[in-house]
C-alpha cells in the first residue's frame, strides 16, 4: 500500500506545475550545495556546520509538500510558483552571505555567564523537576483537580487544557497563563535532555517519568508545534549522546519519524472533534480516510499566496512593523489595549473570516502562518523580504553556535539543544510565539548560574571539562580550585 502510494505520488509530482519552473531547480541546486558544504564542515568539527539545521528546515517546509501533495500546486499561476522559488533562492543567498558575519559578531561577544557552576546533572534535575512539579500542580488546579483530563485532554482543541485561555484575553491573568504554559513547555523539553546525563538509574527513571507523564497532554491538545518542541530535544540528544551504535540510532529514529508522521495525521483529523472515538475503536485507522495526506508543510504554497496578496493590493510591505509587533506581543493586553492581533489580516484575506460569531474572538476561525520567507516578504517586500528573513535566520544560527561553543557547561548544552529543536518550527514563522520556550529556558538557566555564583563566591569563570566517550557523553561536574 505504501509503495503504491509512493509510486502514485512520484507520477503526479513529475507532471506537476512545480517542475516547469527553472527557479525550482536553481533553488534546489543552491540548497543541495549549501547542505553539502555544512555537512562537510560538520565532519571537520567546524561549528559552522550547525547551519545545516536551517537548510533542513528550508527543505522540509518549501520542497517536501509539492512532492506529497503535488495536485494542490496546479492551481497556482506559473508566474507565482516561479517567483516564490526565486525568493527561496534569495533567502538562501542572503543567509549564506550574512551567516559568517552574524556568527563572528555573536560568538565573539563577551559573556557574563558562569559556566563552571559546580552543579551535577542530578542537582540540575532536582531544580528542573521541582519547577516542573510546581507548574504541573498549578495546571491540575486550573483543571479543577481533574488529573486525568489534565494529562489526557481527549477533547482536543475545543476541550479544557492546563494552559488554555481565550484567544483575546485582556486580563493580567491571561499573560500569567501564557507565561506558565511556555515555561512548562521549556522545562518538559529540558527534562527529556536530562535523561541522558543522569549517572544513576533512579535519576534516569525520575526524569523519564516526568517527561513521559507530560507528553500526552501536548500531543492530544492538537498543537503539533508544541509537541515537537517537547520531543525534538529528546531525539536530538539521543542522536548525539545515545550509547547505541550509529546504524541502530538511525534505524530507531527512522521508526520514530514514521510514528510521528502517522500520529500527526490523527492529530490533524481529530483535534477539532476529540480523540474519544479513536481510543474506543479497536482499529483507529478505520475512522480515517485511507488516503489522508500529510499536511501542514505547505509554506511554498503560502509564499505564493503572500505574493498574490501583495500584488492584489490587499496590503503593502510593513517595513518591519509585523516583526516589531511579534517582538512586543508579550505585553499584556491589559496594559496595551490596542495591541495588534498577529496575522489576522492575512487570515481574513485567505478566507477564514467569521462574521457575527460569538466564538470568533479574533474574527477568524483559524490563523494562517505565512512561513519564514513569507513573513519576510510581508515585512520588506518581494525582493528584500527574503533576504531580511535570511539575515534573521543567520542571527539565530549565530546564537545557536555561541551556545554550542559553551557546551562544556551542561546548562548551555541544554539551551543549544532546545534552540536547535526550535529551528524547525521557525520555518513556519519567525515569531516570538515560537521562541518563547528558549527565552524562558535561558532565564531559568541564568538564574541557576547566578545562584551558583552566589553560593560559590570565589568560583572562577571557566568552562567545566566534559569527558567524551565513543558513542556517549558523560557530564561530570568539574571542581576547579579557586
Amino acid at each position: 500500500m505504501i509503495i503504491l502510494s509512493t509510486s502514485t505520488s512520484f507520477e503526479v509530482f513529475f507532471g506537476s506545475a512545480v517542475l516547469h519552473e527553472i527557479t525550482f531547480y536553481l533553488a534546489a541546486a543552491a540548497l543541495l550545495i549549501l547542505t553539502v558544504e555544512s555537512c562537510v564542515r560538520l565532519l571537520k568539527r567546524d561549528s559552522f556546520g550547525i547551519t545545516v539545521g536551517v537548510y533542513v528546515t528550508v527543505f522540509a517546509w518549501y520542497f517536501v509538500d509539492p512532492f506529497i501533495n503535488p495536485e494542490q500546486y496546479d492551481y497556482f499561476p506559473p508566474s507565482s510558483l516561479g517567483q516564490s522559488y526565486g525568493q527561496v533562492l534569495l533567502f538562501l543567498i542572503g543567509f549564506r552571505v550574512f551567516a559568517p558575519v552574524a556568527i563572528r559578531w555573536i560568538v565573539r561577544r563577551p559573556s557574563s555567564g558562569v559556566f563552571d557552576t559546580r552543579l551535577t546533572p542530578e542537582q540540575i534535575l532536582i531544580g528542573a523537576g521541582a519547577l516542573w512539579f510546581l507548574l504541573f500542580v498549578i495546571g491540575i488546579a486550573r483543571m479543577g483537580g481533574d488529573v486525568m483530563s489534565a494529562v489526557f485532554p481527549l477533547d482536543g482543541r475545543f476541550g479544557p487544557t492546563m494552559w488554555g485561555r481565550g484567544a483575546v484575553d485582556s486580563s493580567g491573568s491571561g499573560f500569567l497563563i501564557s507565561f506558565a504554559g511556555y515555561l512548562f513547555l521549556a522545562v518538559t523539553a529540558l527534562l527529556g535532555v536530562l535523561i541522558f546525563f543522569q549517572r544513576s538509574n533512579a535519576g534516569r527513571l525520575l526524569a523519564g517519568a516526568m517527561f513521559a507523564i507530560t507528553l500526552p497532554s501536548f500531543f492530544l491538545a492538537g498543537a503539533r508545534s508544541h509537541f515537537l518542541v517537547v520531543v525534538m530535544p529528546f531525539i536530538i540528544t539521543y542522536l548525539l549522546y545515545g550509547r547505541q551504535v550509529l546504524i541502530l540510532k538511525l534505524a530507531i529514529l527512522a521508526i520514530a519519524f514514521f510514528c510521528l508522521i502517522e500520529g500527526f495525521k490523527f492529530v490533524t483529523v481529530f483535534r477539532l472533534v476529540g480523540f474519544r472515538d479513536v481510543l474506543a475503536s479497536k482499529n483507529p485507522y478505520e475512522l480515517m480516510d485511507k488516503d489522508t495526506p500529510t499536511v501542514g508543510l505547505n509554506m511554498i504554497g503560502e509564499l505564493c499566496f503572500v505574493n498574490i496578496y501583495l500584488d492584489s493590493g490587499g496590503t503593502s510591505p510593513a517595513y518591519g512593523a509585523r516583526y516589531l509587533n511579534e517582538l512586543l506581543n508579550f505585553i499584556p493586553r491589559s496594559i496595551w489595549p490596542s495591541k495588534p492581533m498577529l496575522g489576522i489580516d492575512y487570515a481574513k484575506w485567505r478566507g477564514f473570516e467569521i462574521a457575527d460569531s460569538e466564538d470568533g474572538e479574533l474574527g477568524v476561525n483559524t490563523t494562517v502562518a505565512s512561513g519564514m520567507i513569507g513573513g519576510g516578504v510581508l515585512n520588506f517586500g518581494q525582493i528584500f523580504g527574503p533576504v531580511a528573513a535570511g539575515i534573521l535566520m543567520a542571527l539565530w544560527a549565530g546564537l545557536l553556535i555561541r551556545w554550542w561553543e559553551q557546551r562544556k557547561s551542561l546548562l548551555r548544552l541544554m539551551l543549544f539543544i532546545l534552540g536547535a529543536a526550535l529551528t524547525f518550527n521557525l520555518g513556519r514563522d519567525i515569531s516570538m510565539l515560537v521562541l518563547w520556550p528558549v527565552v524562558f529556558a535561558y532565564f531559568f538557566i541564568r538564574l541557576i548560574e547566578n545562584w551558583a555564583t552566589k553560593r560559590f563566591v570565589r568560583l572562577p569563570q571557566l568552562a567545566t571539562a566534559v569527558p567524551v566517550k565513543v558513542g556517549s557523553m558523560h557530564v561530570v561536574a568539574g571542581r576547579l580550585s579557586p
